[in-house]
């Protein structure tokens, strides 16, 4: 996060027809997540994009390979929560350079759940990857809200609540740290002019002719 970002202001508006929306975490889904923002990112490097989250979750590899993207261009990105916005889209949305919820949405965060089959070096091997994915992520998510104790007083909180999905409105996000404003955003151009301090133009001497004394005639 921290790219350079032009806002106008929070208002009531709406994604446009070149929307970019995240309902699944699946291989495909952050294939075409990726196409999309690469491809804004080649016409115009300095062009916000804005990511509408409407999901449920998914697949932890796919997060992965969006927040990469996020982090490989140079455009500022900007998060929404529109609907809702739980699990792996809650750490999406987390991690874009300036946040929002829509103002009826919600937020859901839990750590990192599985299953594992096989043998037991199998399951143990599994278990151990979930643990380290756990880490991963949950420490990322408490980076972002910039909660302090990152990893382990985020996952406190999360065991305060039994381990259970952690439910939180708008104002609950934002008091949280996932989003900074609640609202949708509308980006608005702004026109930069660079002023440089010109150098000292050169003084030009100019002598001033004397008017001709007017000849006396002599009578």
């Amino acid at each position: 996060m921290g790219k350079g970002i032009n806002i106008d202001k929070v208002l009531a508006g709406g994604p446009d027809s070149d929307e970019i929306v995240v309902n699944e975490f699946t291989e495909e889904s952050a294939q075409e997540f990726r196409d999309k923002v690469l491809n804004v990112a080649k016409h115009d490097s300095q062009e916000p994009i804005i990511v509408y989250i409407d999901s449920y979750g998914g697949s932890a590899d796919a997060l992965a390979k969006m927040i990469e993207t996020i982090d490989e261009v140079p455009n500022p990105v900007i998060t929404v929560a529109i609907g809702k916005a739980m699990s792996c889209g809650a750490i999406l949305l987390s991690h874009g350079d300036m946040r929002f919820c829509g103002p009826h949405s919600r937020v859901m965060i839990h750590e990192v759940s599985g299953g594992a089959a096989g043998d037991v070096h199998d399951v143990k091997a599994d278990a151990k990857e979930m643990e380290r994915l756990n880490r991963h992520f949950i420490g990322l998510l408490a980076n972002n809200c910039k909660i302090k104790g990152g990893y382990d007083a985020l996952r406190k909180i999360i065991k305060d609540q039994d381990g259970r999905d952690n439910y939180m409105d708008a104002e609950q996000s934002k008091k949280f740290g996932i989003v900074d404003g609640i609202g949708l955003p509308r980006v608005t151009k702004v026109h930069m002019y660079q002023i440089d301090i010109a150098p000292p133009k050169a003084k030009l001497r100019i002598q001033q002719k004397k008017p001709k004394k007017k000849s006396e005639t002599k009578r």
